[in-house]
């Protein structure tokens, strides 16, 4: 079953300190949707400074209107993608995803589409050049001959 905890008439602040103190309290997976980007960044920092252990996830609305010719910055691309992909894995302890209405109803791919998107590197294990190549054109980077942002690669 479903709890809900709504928050209304808290200052700025306060209102990050009772929700860090509620998700510790239950546990598990909690989102939080902010009014705008402004208030989620507000957000996020407070709950990371009232609870620092606690896992505080960020999910942004793209950056442009849906069918806009252009496409979203990569960093917010990569920002989604992120977490998307923690909430695929075990969670460690209580987490909240911070996001606003419009991150909240933008699609997202399927979540098997973004659990068999991860490679684990290992420091001091072997990797085959081929298979990262081929894993990084499979996942949208683009090669490049030299990065220079987010999303890009070079060999």
């Amino acid at each position: 079953m479903s709890k809900y905890l709504i928050l209304a008439g808290a200052p700025e602040g306060l209102d990050a300190l009772l929700i860090a103190k509620a998700v510790r309290k239950s546990g598990g997976l909690h989102l939080h949707i902010a009014r705008d980007e402004l208030r989620l960044s507000a957000m996020l920092e407070a709950l990371r400074f009232f609870d620092p252990a606690l896992s505080v996830l960020s999910f942004p609305a793209w950056d442009c209107l849906p069918y806009d010719r252009v496409s979203p910055k990569p960093e917010v691309v990569a920002e989604r993608m992120a977490t998307l992909s923690a909430l695929t894995g075990a969670r460690a302890g209580p987490t909240v995803v911070v996001t606003t209405v419009s991150g909240a109803l933008q699609r997202v791919p399927p979540r098997k589409a973004v659990a068999g998107a991860n490679l684990r590197v290992v420091k001091g294990a072997t990797l085959k050049l081929d298979e990262l190549l081929l894993f990084l054109a499979h996942n949208g980077f683009a090669r490049s001959g030299a990065v220079v942002e987010p999303g890009d690669f070079a060999v």
